[in-house]
């Protein structure tokens, strides 16, 4: 088929003569995506005697040398591009078809007008002509989102459903210059009309039988029905109507005591009419407090000797956010050794005095012996129990200097190590500290929250198919709602029960409390006039700016900027990022390797130190352009937190 009308050239000029510019944009464009071996392949079935050199190595450079040299025209390359479907080619050399709407979504159909049920299906379709066409399909003027080809296959799933359908056809083409703008023309096709049968009121959300709210806390209680027409909404308190409550949602800001008592809805259409459950509402008294809320998270997953994991360092980044987000200052590092593990640990329980509300975290590999087992990443790969850290170690630590609120979260496998890759450890006799006695021997240990990401002498999962652990990413729903504490982890396992299949059903999150009073993470903090040295201590040793500063490189003429900050937060890995234009080639290297060191880099300027502190020597930023090399030293030393020091002693 020839586009004779259509040809920006005269279809019978040979290519061989066509501008160099529109040779150079055909190369181009057949060259991305190696659109090239469409053509070659479309070559060889229509013009067979052309092929007699093409192999499949060959570019869209070549390809045009030997059509030219065949003396294809104008008209047949049109023709080819055409045949396999090269559209952003061919409107190189032809101006693009117009729409024209070949078939429109009623016509298959008696009338514009279909009669569906609620969960019945609506197969609608369309079809146009042209160069480039995209489809949207539309219900009463609105978007329907991912709804973007010729046939329009849903459920209608509610009464909303029903209304217009049609659908917009679009062709947008580039400008031929980057100042052009683009041509853009849209069609709709008529529309279809979609009734729903009357549908008494029933009822899908019934609202709760009891509901406790605290003092100066926003009422908030829902119901929801469907029926068609539209249901009608009336809220009642202790039967008195409300003025004015007519939605679904029953919202009452900043509640006090008055606020308690029943309420119900009355729900009615032209049809019928129904009466929710009623929803007894509690007041509580004032709300706990805490003088401090801080957090320590450890991730480890770039194991020396074990199998490497996957999730925990988006895990520990997902916690890190969702604590920040209810003002707990939060301690967050990455791949630790057993010192430094225990060393993090100890300077977090520095703080954990009266008032503090504490929360650990810890996701990496964990086993099962009599009680959990944290494992550091340079554990070794036949591990005995005292290469890790204990449950009861951790909490010895923890607790002694009473912190009003203790959550410890294990995100973890609590299996037992298998006897033929461990058999040392079933004929180990455990190291007793002295600190695990004290802890297990005092009493009245009040306010302690433990939670397991699994239950005991069972996996925990990971999925490839998430960025964020299974745990992680139900308890990130839930950790910052205002809710009590118990109630965030009972959550937690029914979200995460309501997901599991097959094996992964072995995972049931446990947890076990014995707190005297109502917390909350979301409590607020009271502001003290004297703040406890020991905080102020550790503001401090966490201290840390983003700092950034030009270099000047006089002898290639370029000036570089370089900023130095932390990675997602962690306190123990540093981002180096070197900022600069033009053809420049650039390295990172330290002048003493150390393996513990994990200097990563990137093509993009950037380098990531982990556990910067043990680090010695300056780190050596290569810049190289037009063979000449600057070596720029960066002594990282200089731009660490200091409780990274800390951590290394």
């Amino acid at each position: 088929m020839a586009y004779t009308h259509l040809s920006k050239f005269d279809e019978d000029r040979l290519l061989y003569d066509l501008p160099i510019s529109i040779y150079k944009k055909l190369v181009n464009k057949l060259n991305e995506n190696f659109n090239y071996r469409k053509l070659q392949a479309q070559i060889k079935k229509t013009l067979p005697l052309v092929t007699t050199k093409f192999n499949n190595h060959m570019g869209a450079e070549n390809i045009f040398d030997e059509l030219r040299t065949k003396m294809c025209s104008v008209g047949t390359l049109g023709i080819l591009l055409k045949e396999c479907k090269l559209d952003s080619v061919w409107l190189i050399l032809y101006r693009p078809e117009p729409i024209i709407i070949v078939k429109h979504p009623s016509d298959d159909m008696v009338c514009n007008t279909l009669q569906l049920a609620i969960g019945e299906k609506l197969h609608l379709s369309c079809k146009a002509v042209g160069t480039l066409l995209s489809y949207q399909w539309y219900h009463n003027n609105i978007k329907l989102r991912g709804q973007k080809k010729r046939k329009l296959d849903i459920t209608i799933n509610s009464c909303e459903d029903a209304g217009e359908y049609n659908c917009k056809i679009s062709q947008v083409i580039e400008g031929e210059d980057e100042d052009e703008e683009a041509l853009n023309s849209v069609l709709r096709t008529e529309s279809v009309f979609v009734t729903i049968p009357y549908i008494p009121v029933c009822m899908q959300q019934q609202p709760p039988i009891l509901l406790e709210i605290e003092e100066n806390e926003d009422l908030i209680i829902k119901c929801k029905a469907r029926s068609h027409p539209k249901p009608c909404y009336q809220w009642f308190k202790d039967n008195t109507m409300l003025e004015g409550k007519t939605s679904n949602v029953l919202h009452i800001k900043q509640s006090n005591f008055n606020v308690g008592g029943q309420y119900y809805c009355h729900i009615s259409n032209s049809m019928s009419e129904v009466i929710t459950k009623k929803t007894l509402v509690l007041v509580h008294s004032p709300r706990e407090k805490a003088i401090a809320k801080i957090a320590l998270i450890i991730a480890n997953d770039e194991y020396e000797n074990l199998q490497c994991l996957m999730k925990p360092r988006y895990d520990a980044m997902r916690i890190h956010n969702r604590l920040k987000k209810i003002d707990f200052k939060v301690i967050c590092f990455l791949n630790l050794s057993l010192e430094q593990m225990r060393n993090a640990i100890k300077i977090f329980s520095e703080v954990l005095t009266k008032g503090v509300y504490g929360l650990f975290y810890y996701c990496g590999h964990g086993f099962k012996m009599q009680e959990s087992h944290m494992l550091a990443v340079d554990t070794p790969e036949s591990f005995l129990r005292k290469d890790s850290i204990c449950e009861s170690e951790l909490l010895a630590m923890l607790q002694q200097k009473d912190p009003t609120l203790l959550v410890t979260i294990l995100d973890m496998c609590q299996t037992v190590p298998q006897r033929e890759c461990n058999p040392d450890i079933y004929n180990e006799i455990p190291e007793i500290l002295e600190t695990n006695i004290n802890y297990k021997s005092r009493k009245n240990l009040r306010n302690l929250v433990q939670a397991y990401s699994t239950s005991s002498y069972c996996p925990s999962y990971e999925r490839e198919s998430s960025q964020s652990g299974l745990y992680a990413m139900h308890l990130s729903n839930y950790i910052t709602q205002n809710i009590p504490i118990i109630k965030v982890f009972e959550e937690v396992g029914k979200s995460i029960d309501k997901v599991l299949k097959g094996t992964e059903r072995n995972q049931i999150p446990m947890y076990s409390t014995n707190t005297t009073k109502h917390f909350r993470l979301t409590d607020a903090i009271q502001s003290e006039r004297n703040p406890s040295p020991m905080l102020n201590n550790l503001n401090e040793l966490m201290a840390f700016s983003k700092k950034s500063f030009e270099i000047r490189l006089s002898e290639i003429d370029i000036t570089a900027k370089i900023t130095v900050s932390l990675m997602n937060s962690y306190l123990n890995v540093l981002k180096v990022s070197v900022h600069y234009s033009g053809d420049l080639k650039l390295s990172f290297f330290t002048s003493a390797t150390i393996k513990s060191n994990n200097l990563s880099c990137n093509e993009h300027g950037k380098c990531y130190i982990f556990n910067p502190q043990i680090c010695q020597g300056p780190l050596i930023i290569s810049i190289s352009k037009n063979g000449i090399t600057y070596l720029h030293k960066l002594h990282i030393q200089q731009y660490i937190p200091p409780i990274l020091k800390r951590l290394q002693n």
